[in-house]
């Protein structure tokens, strides 16, 4: 009991010294007894005191840049802010973000990838596309976008795309081209015709209507301009002028009358035809043996037929003598 009497008196003693400033710790006695290269010097009393800049019981703590942040910074020497892996800044209070993450960062653990608006992935690289666009037949470059794939349309690219250059056509698959009722064609680019429009005359611009071709008119382009200003005549093609009966001329417009008025002009039964003045205004077609301007010239009286009987004896002689032998004078020979 005496024995733990003293160490109660003897803990009291110091705690009272402790507060009345007089207690002067072990160490701090030794430290000053005993000088060694430290970051402190020792007062009058024997105590401690730590140079400008570093702090803890031995003074070999440095105090660190003013802000630096105590989590991810630390220092070797006073007055700066080292970071830990991970972090940067003037007082490390800025995180790195993981390497290659592209549209995101971090916001306070270091080395992780936190996505922008708009963007997804591991490394943020990814954009989230319109919201409905399709999965498969669009896509996105950037957030929000929805760009269709070759052969989809709309704009959440769920429609088929028509053939490029489709002009009244749809389609139930990408890139074909079904014709709208009254087209037709590969690319459905022309339209169909009202039903009895000419094929060569006529054509439309739109399905059902008939239009004409130049030369030609009529509900359907069947019928032929004829040359401009023929009066009395028709045609079958375009700028013809076919005379009607009784009339001539380039334009159809000479009356032929001449033959009605002077009847009489073809002599010996004939046929008078009117003609243009240009032409001689009249023309006699004659009957078999007449000639002339008028059919005047009759023809001329059958000659007696000749005896041929002497003609017929005498080349027979002629014949015959050519085909005797001729003889010949041998005493000319010998001589």
């Amino acid at each position: 009991m005496s024995g733990l009497l003293l160490v109660i008196l003897g803990l009291t003693s110091i705690l009272d010294g402790i507060s009345a400033g007089r207690y002067v710790p072990k160490w701090k006695k030794q430290a000053c007894e005993i000088p060694r290269n430290g970051h402190y010097v020792c007062d009058d009393n024997g105590e401690v005191k730590c140079l400008t800049g570093y702090t803890g019981d031995l003074c070999d703590v440095p105090i660190c840049r003013k802000g630096c942040d105590p989590m991810q910074g630390y220092c070797k020497r006073p007055g700066e802010c080292r970071c830990k892996l991970g972090y940067y800044g003037p007082k490390c209070d800025k995180c790195i973000p993981l390497p290659g993450c592209q549209h995101g960062g971090c916001n306070t653990t270091s080395f992780e990838c936190v996505c922008k608006k708009g963007w997804d992935g591991l490394f943020c690289s990814e954009p989230m596309c319109k919201e409905g666009c399709h999965l498969t037949r669009g896509y996105c470059e950037y957030p929000g976008e929805c760009r269709c794939r070759l052969g989809w349309a709309g704009s959440t690219c769920h429609e088929c795309q028509v053939l490029p250059g489709c002009d009244h056509g749809s389609c139930t698959k990408p890139l074909e081209c079904k014709c709208d009722p009254g087209y037709r064609g590969f690319l459905c680019q022309s339209p169909i015709c009202s039903p009895d429009c000419h094929k060569s005359h006529g054509f439309c611009q739109k399905p059902g209507e008939c239009r004409c071709k130049v030369g030609w008119w009529g509900k359907n382009c069947t019928q032929c301009f004829p040359y401009p200003g023929c009066k009395y005549g028709t045609c079958s093609r375009p700028w013809e002028c076919n005379c009607q009966p009784g009339w001539g001329g380039m334009l159809c417009d000479e009356a032929l009358e001449y033959c009605d008025k002077n009847p009489s002009t073809c002599t010996n039964g004939g046929k008078c035809l009117a003609l243009t003045k240009d032409e001689g205004s009249f023309r006699c077609e004659c009957p078999s043996g007449f000639r002339g301007d008028r059919c005047e010239v009759a023809p001329k009286p059958a000659e007696p037929l000749k005896n041929t009987t002497t003609s017929t004896e005498s080349t027979e002689k002629i014949m015959s003598s050519s085909t005797e032998p001729i003889e010949s004078n041998d005493s000319d020979n010998e001589a």
